[in-house]
């Protein structure tokens, strides 16, 4: 493998005006010189060692990104975005998969600081994740999701609240009485946000009756605590679930159950994970505009700007099968 010794020696020059040819600086190299060490580096097919090139200017050219569980649809989803932002933007994409836990979540922090890492984007399993150790490392990080804004982080999400009044909302319109909210755990990401939307909604509803369970975010845990709420004497009509991810298991459940969707129940879910479309029926969500996220997440990360943003994209509410006949119909769907 040819060297940058190798690449001064046949273009006549020094090793140093080949490591200012290829890092652009920081001294100028003359146009005839460029050309004889671009030259001979073809001509040996060299290739300089970015990682190195990377340190001498104190980056690595990678980002980290920790999700609570790479196998959920929505992560996935979410990663490949990611990989496809940084990758356009020179970076590197490391992903970490926290299992649910918050302790792990911390350790992979720490894992990421080790590695240097010139960003983080975080979507923690805690609504008050612990980053003051982050920011003393001197690396930014992007949530994305609601994050108080006393935390050291940048945020980038949906407006979650208002997303989860949306959402009750229509199942109300479909003329809906009894009407549950199968949230995630209580001090998960986003958990309060959902809770406020749904309440405000319900609360502006007379007539119209509320319940509400918890599961972990996963569609298993989902079906588990769903087959008992739906197998007693008052499960509710529709349902406004925190994730699509627990929405497949609501939907596991009612089929266990022979319960029809929507005609005995109807389900509406969260994220707009492309799995919900093929859902049998096909399910009703808030789509989160992932691949803006993404992109804007290593804008963010990449600026590095010493104030930390704060910004809420717009969400989009998608009518399927699942929350009733009646309803509007996704572009692409079938009517």
């Amino acid at each position: 493998m040819a060297t940058g010794r190798d690449v001064a020696e046949r273009a006549g020059t020094s090793t140093a005006v080949v490591s200012y040819v290829f890092n652009n600086g920081p001294r100028n190299v003359s146009p005839a010189t460029r050309e004889r060490v671009l030259r001979a580096a073809a001509e040996l097919n060299y290739r300089p060692n970015a990682l190195a090139r990377a340190l001498s200017a104190g980056k690595t050219l990678s980002v980290g990104l920790i999700v609570p569980d790479i196998a959920n649809p929505y992560f996935g989803e979410v990663s490949r975005a990611l990989e496809t932002a940084a990758t356009a933007a020179g970076r590197l994409l490391l992903i970490a998969d926290s299992a649910g836990s918050e302790e792990q979540e911390l350790q992979q922090l720490s894992s990421f600081i080790e590695r240097r890492v010139d960003g983080i984007v975080l979507v923690s399993v805690s609504d008050d994740p612990q980053l003051g150790f982050v920011a003393e490392a001197g690396i930014p990080i992007v949530a994305l999701h609601p994050l108080d804004l006393d935390q050291p982080a940048s945020s980038l999400t949906i407006d979650y609240d208002h997303a989860a009044e949306e959402a009750t909302q229509h199942l109300v319109g479909h003329g809906y009485r009894t009407i549950g909210l199968l949230n995630g755990p209580t001090d998960s990401a986003g958990s309060r946000q959902h809770a406020a939307g749904f309440t405000r909604a319900i609360l502006r509803s007379p007539g119209v009756e509320a319940s509400v369970r918890r599961s972990e975010t996963s569609r298993g845990d989902a079906a588990r605590v769903s087959l008992d709420w739906l197998a007693s004497d008052d499960r509710p009509r529709a349902i406004y679930v925190a994730t699509d991810e627990q929405a497949f298991g609501v939907l596991y459940a009612a089929a266990e159950l022979g319960l029809r969707v929507p005609d005995d129940l109807a389900v509406v879910g969260f994220d707009g994970t492309a799995h919900s479309r093929y859902a049998v029926p096909s399910l009703s969500t808030v789509q989160q505009p992932i691949p803006e996220l993404a992109t804007r997440a290593i804008e963010v990360l990449i600026a590095a700007a010493d104030a930390h943003v704060h910004e809420t994209l717009p969400h989009r509410f998608v009518a399927r099968r699942s929350c009733g006949r009646h309803g509007e119909v996704a572009d692409g769907d079938a009517a």
